[in-house]
This record gives C-alpha cells, sequence and structure tokens, in this order.
C-alpha cells in the first residue's frame, strides 16, 4: 500500500487537532490512535488501529472503576497508618516562587514515589513469586517516573505563564500528572488482589500517590477542569 503523506494525513477530518498535546506517549494503550495525526503518520491499517482503539477504551474503563473503588479505602489505610495524606500541602503556595523547579516538595515526592517502587519491583523480582499481574506493572511502570516528568512540566509552565493565559498548559501538564498518579493507584490495588500476601507492603505505595495528588490538586485547581483535545471531549474530563 502507498504510504499516504503527511499532507494528505493532515487533510483527514477525522484527526482530532492536537489530540497528541496532552497524552501521555502510551500508543500501545492509547484509545484514540485512529484519530493522532502523530500515530497516523506510522501506521497504514487503519482497521487494526480502530479494533486497537477500543479494547484500549474498555481496558482504562475498567482501571478507572478499580480506581474509584480504592479511593473508598485510602483513608482507613492511612488513619491504620498514621499517614498524613494533606502533608505540606501549605508549602506549595509559600515556596513556589523561591524555590527551583527541580528542588519544588512537588517534584521532590515525584521522584520518591518512584524510587520506592522501584525499590518495591525489585524486592519482588528477587523472590521469584509468579502472578497474574503483568497488566497492572506495565501501568505502574510506565508512569512511574512521568508523573514527576509531567509535574515538572506542569511547574516550569507555570512560573512562566501570565495570569490572563487561558487555557494554561501548566493545568493540562499537571492533568495528565493526575491521570498517571488516578492509573497507578488503580494498578496498585490490582497488584493487592492477585498478590494477597503484599496487601500491607502496597499500602505505603498508594499513599504516597494519594498524598501527591491532594498536593498536585491544591497547586493547579484548575488541572481536573482542562480538557485535553479529543480525550475529555470524547470520554469524559476524568
Amino acid at each position: 500500500m502507498r504510504r499516504r503523506t503527511l499532507t494528505e494525513l493532515a487533510t483527514n477530518p477525522d484527526l482530532i487537532s492536537g489530540v497528541y498535546n496532552y497524552c501521555d506517549r502510551w500508543c500501545e494503550r492509547c484509545p484514540l490512535t485512529s484519530r493522532c495525526l502523530v500515530y497516523a503518520t506510522e501506521q497504514e491499517d487503519s482497521d487494526l488501529f480502530e479494533n486497537h482503539d477500543l479494547r484500549n477504551e474498555a481496558f482504562w474503563k475498567k482501571l478507572g472503576t478499580i480506581f474509584q473503588e480504592t479511593r473508598e479505602m485510602i483513608g482507613e489505610w492511612a488513619t491504620r497508618a498514621g499517614f498524613d495524606l494533606n502533608a505540606n500541602n501549605d508549602d506549595i503556595c509559600h515556596k513556589r516562587k523561591r524555590q527551583l523547579v527541580d528542588n519544588h516538595p512537588l517534584t521532590n515526592a515525584g521522584k520518591k514515589y518512584a524510587n520506592a517502587a522501584s525499590d518495591w519491583f525489585r524486592e519482588f523480582d528477587q523472590t521469584n513469586e509468579i502472578s497474574s499481574t503483568e497488566d497492572a506493572r506495565e501501568v505502574i511502570q510506565w508512569y512511574q517516573y512521568q508523573i514527576a516528568v509531567k509535574t515538572i512540566r506542569a511547574l516550569s509552565g507555570q512560573k512562566e505563564e501570565l495570569e490572563t493565559d487561558f487555557p494554561k498548559d501548566s493545568d493540562g501538564s499537571a492533568k495528565v500528572a493526575l491521570i498517571g498518579i488516578d492509573r497507578s493507584i488503580a494498578a496498585w490495588r490490582m497488584m493487592q488482589l492477585s498478590l494477597p500476601e503484599r496487601e500491607e507492603s502496597i499500602v505505603p505505595l498508594i499513599l504516597q500517590l494519594e498524598r501527591l495528588r491532594r498536593r498536585l490538586e491544591n497547586g493547579f485547581p484548575e488541572a481536573r477542569s482542562f480538557v485535553r483535545p479529543g480525550f475529555d471531549e470524547l470520554f469524559g474530563r476524568g
């Protein structure tokens, strides 16, 4: 089949303008590859990736249900562990202007979580345990470092934006980080369900993510309402 030119692809009315600007770059799991110019430049079989989109939409809906169920349990876990989910909220506003982005509390929290997740998997892999956790692990490790990366982009953009800028790119980046957190919490819950003997060792990781989620929402209060082209218009705002 003749490969289509970029001009031909760009004039396709089914493609969503800018859909790739606020995605997580995980094409293999994306429900909108059939409407993305970046993905279309590398593909030719439209039927193949439309079927692929339907499978991925179902996957993320299932994970979203698990996330909502898990949120109901987080408060109980935090109380039992003596874990303050709202710690350092006040520091965000007071320190933002005088701290470098790379050393911001939100950045440090994202990096701390990524390191803790690595430690958990390192210890788990040494046990040679057999489990059906491949999907959950894939989700966790995809977002493990991206959460901090997107947070850094959000903080960097926030420092440069004007009060009149709307919509704000920083909110879009923060929303991608928040979605990564939501999905990671759900995936860790899937790990718990598959590995009940390791449930307690996973609780601190979920609590770290929940605290980071709250702090990020506090620092970027408009992030959840940011409308990402395609994703939020078709599937809700998340």
